[in-house]
């Protein structure tokens, strides 16, 4: 045992504060897609892309339904093509690649048509996108943000770019009454949000670049950025979510003055902040909210005039990587899963989970250790449980009550080590209408060590940036990372 280095790690189970409220389950669909990391939608079409399996078509023309129309593997002849982000305009869908810049025929959903790489994309690493009118920007990192004439959509033909620092996400839309720009560029770029505008002069397509606006911390980076009725949202990783007024005045006071300030689509006025409980990482707009993906659960946002409220939540129990929204409806992309749900007052009771994964760390043979997982009913009626056990023995558990609207219980559970590692789950039965059945998994843990003990020391084969072998006890005193993460 190699006794001078200790152990770090990030703790799996996240105790959640705030639970499922106003957020309806309506439809479940696991495709052949995974790796799924972004979500659009156009008229009554989603378009779900994956990193691996394709690229997803649904008919939501019954919004709460996901009637799945096709699956679209790429291909080209330099191997496999693995989507990233997605966006539709008219009869054509553009996405991004590995390989480039991909574009598709979608003027028959039930039979889209994969039209090959557009020349020249294929040495960029291609993040977000977005259109207006003829125009198609794409984020490209330390390329900067890329500009395509569409006005053959199915031959985008290159313009310019915008220097930035490193885009991840780009949106375009329109600068009503200025004399000469045409469009607003707002652009993710890691730790500011970079304004530029179009305009045509002298013959010449001209992408300006306006001001930054910067973040409060230096830590996260901006991921992606929406605009609705006045206001723009930048969605900021770790440190949640920013508003910003782009129309009208804004009264600033500090110290018994007040300041005003006039607001304007390329000169937008900070409003404020909302820190979301994991990592803000997509977002999309629907009448006057906000819908973020969050990692693990789906936030909706509203700005009632004095600062951004939580007035939706949904812990989707996956990785939510990214989403869409039509009308009070948010199609919620998962790693491997899409969810709908609906937003509105639940009327029946709603059943919530503080956790849907309990990770007991390392107990020795024949001890036992306690966790716990609050119940809580979010809805309007009583919950009535009709049954809840755990399904394996060596999990042991509180009775579990019917509760009252707004009434939580918090259920402890006991794992007893027997000579092997242990799992199963904690089931619940109840009157919950759509989520009748609801699963916490149960992991128990007799090999291995907690955070505080001693590490093992190891040797690992240097596959990359590198040769040899790396050896823990080289790095005495150091911290070490070890990063999880299966490489197909």
């Amino acid at each position: 045992m190699f006794r001078n280095v200790n152990i770090l790690c990030i703790a799996l189970l996240f105790l959640c504060t705030v639970m499922s409220k106003n957020l309806t389950l309506h439809d479940y669909d696991n495709p052949s897609a995974s790796h799924i990391l972004d979500a659009t939608i156009q008229d009554d079409l989603l378009i779900i892309s994956g990193m691996l399996g394709g690229i997803e078509f649904y008919d939501i023309s019954n919004p709460e339904v996901l009637n799945h129309l096709d699956n679209l593997q790429l291909s080209s002849g330099g191997g496999s093509v693995k989507p990233n982000c997605i966006v539709a305009s008219g009869d054509y869908a553009y996405v991004t690649t590995n390989q480039g810049l991909g574009v598709i025929n979608i003027s028959n959903p039930s039979n889209p048509q994969y039209l090959g790489i557009v020349s020249g994309t294929n040495g960029y690493i291609l993040e977000n996108l977005d259109v207006y009118e003829n125009f198609l920007a794409i984020a490209a990192h330390e390329d900067g943000v890329l500009f395509y004439d569409i006005s053959d959509p199915a031959n985008p033909d290159y313009i310019s770019a915008l220097n930035t620092i490193n885009a991840w996400s780009v949106q375009l839309e329109t600068l009503p009454d200025h004399p000469n720009y045409e469009f607003v560029i707002y652009v993710a770029d890691q730790e500011s949000i970079l304004v530029g505008a179009y305009m045509y002069y002298n013959n010449n397509h001209d992408f300006s670049h306006i001001d930054n606006l910067y973040m409060n911390s230096g830590i996260s980076t901006y991921k992606d950025i929406a605009y609705s009725n006045g206001l723009v949202y930048f969605a900021k990783g770790t440190d949640g979510v920013e508003v910003y007024q782009t129309e009208g005045t804004f009264t600033f006071s500090m110290n018994d003055y007040s300041y005003t300030f006039d607001c304007y689509m390329h000169l937008p006025c900070y409003l404020g902040s909302y820190d979301t409980s994991v990592l803000a990482n997509r977002i999309d707009t629907f009448e006057d909210k906000l819908a973020v993906s969050d990692w693990d659960d789906v936030e909706i946002l509203h700005w009632n005039g004095s600062e951004l409220d939580l007035v939706g939540y949904k812990n989707t129990t996956r990785r939510t990587m990214a989403l869409a929204t039509k009308d009070n409806y948010i199609y919620s992309a998962e790693w491997a899963s899409i969810q709908v749900f609906e937003y509105g007052e639940i009327n029946g009771s709603d059943i919530d989970l503080s956790a849907y994964e309990l990770n007991f760390p390392y107990v020795e043979n024949g001890e036992s250790l306690t966790l716990s997982v609050d119940v809580t009913n979010n809805g309007n009626q009583a919950l009535n449980i009709i049954d809840a056990y755990t399904t394996n023995s060596e999990f042991t558990y509180d009775n579990l009550n019917n509760l009252n609207p707004g009434e939580t219980q918090t259920i402890d559970i006991t794992y007893t080590a027997d000579s092997n590692n242990s799992s199963g789950s904690y089931r619940i039965f109840s009157n919950d209408d759509d989520e009748s059945e609801i699963i916490c998994e149960t992991n128990g843990n007799i090999n291995g060590a907690n955070i505080g003990d001693s590490a093992p020391d190891f040797n690992l084969d240097v596959i990359a940036n590198g040769t040899g072998t790396f050896t823990l006890s080289d790095y005495l005193g150091e911290i070490v990372v070890l990063a999880f993460f299966s490489p197909s």
